[in-house]
């Protein structure tokens, strides 16, 4: 059993729980309205879901991240940062996608250097695994003005699309509409496969080190799982060593703080990419400030 590994990232109110929900199958991931693809209140926990019927013979990991942009000072640096920390112990070894979530609607996205941010925490390689998801769409339909014309004449992320390879995505958040919804699911499945098939995940020293700490906490754990599932598993070890990676994610999504020792492995790299994002966001603050 093959496992692909979705990462979401994106500004507060872009629907980026809900666009989660639609991937998860199900209503998993809270958001602020139950009416609408917009998240009304940022969630600032990562959390994740594994689909495990959506894909033939592969299960979908989805792990929907902190938002890396909500951060208000220095004295919240160590917080930031362990949340930062438990995103990439949920989707180590490392994402085979990401979803870039922006609102095509919002004139702050224009300001917003989504390219910057990933290259910041992430490395530029992450952009060759990443997808631009435009979120809102039918606001723009609603005003006459053509969704992919936007994109690649009118967006002001053409920097973001080219560097990713111009994949993208879009997503109409009117009525829940289940059939949009479906199509928009599809497209995502496709593009997802695409991306799987070139065998290449998002690899850093970050990532690495972090996965070291896991594979020597699931080796010290894996002769008591094996036993504890010997009488109602019968897939082969890899499957059995996935549901063992499985159950130590729920753990740590049930545990309010992040294990020390994983925290530690990936701290000394968390501290200038924190820093670096707290100065993109005095950028962005200042140049709304600018504009009102």
């Amino acid at each position: 059993m093959d496992e692909i590994r979705l990462l979401l990232i994106g500004p507060p109110k872009t629907g980026k729980s809900s666009i989660a929900n639609i991937l998860a199958g199900y209503n998993v991931f809270p958001v602020g309205s139950s009416s609408s693809v917009e998240s009304a209140t940022p969630t600032m926990q990562s959390r994740h879901f594994t689909n495990k019927k959506i894909l033939v013979g592969k299960h979908l990991l989805v792990v929907d991240a902190p938002p890396l942009f909500i951060l208000k000072d220095a004295t919240s640096n160590e917080k930031d940062m362990r949340r930062l920390a438990k995103c990439v112990a949920l989707v180590s070894p490392g994402p085979h996608a990401i979803f870039l979530i922006l609102s095509c609607d919002d004139a702050k996205n224009e300001r917003f250097d989504m390219k910057q941010i990933v290259t910041t925490v992430f490395g530029a390689e992450a952009l060759r695994q990443s997808i631009v998801v435009f979120s809102f769409i039918d606001r723009l339909e609603t005003k006459g003005i053509p969704v992919h014309d936007w994109i690649n004449k009118e967006c002001k992320q053409q920097a973001l699309l080219e560097a990713c390879g111009h994949r993208y995505l879009v997503i109409d958040s009117s009525h829940n509409d289940q059939n949009k919804h479906i199509e928009f699911l599809n497209r995502s499945l496709t593009m997802l496969n695409e991306l799987w098939k070139t065998e290449q995940i998002f690899k850093s020293k970050m990532f690495d080190d972090m996965e070291q700490e896991i594979q020597r906490q699931e080796k010290n754990r894996w002769d008591i799982f094996q036993n504890k599932c010997a009488n109602n598993f019968h897939g082969s070890e890899s499957a059995l060593r996935i549901l063992l990676r499985e159950h130590m994610r729920d753990e740590l999504e049930r545990e309010p703080i992040l294990a020390e020792a994983d925290y530690l492995v990936v701290e000394k790299y968390l501290q200038p990419i924190v820093k670096s994002l707290l100065q993109e966001v005095e950028r962005y603050l200042e140049e709304e400030i600018a504009s009102t």
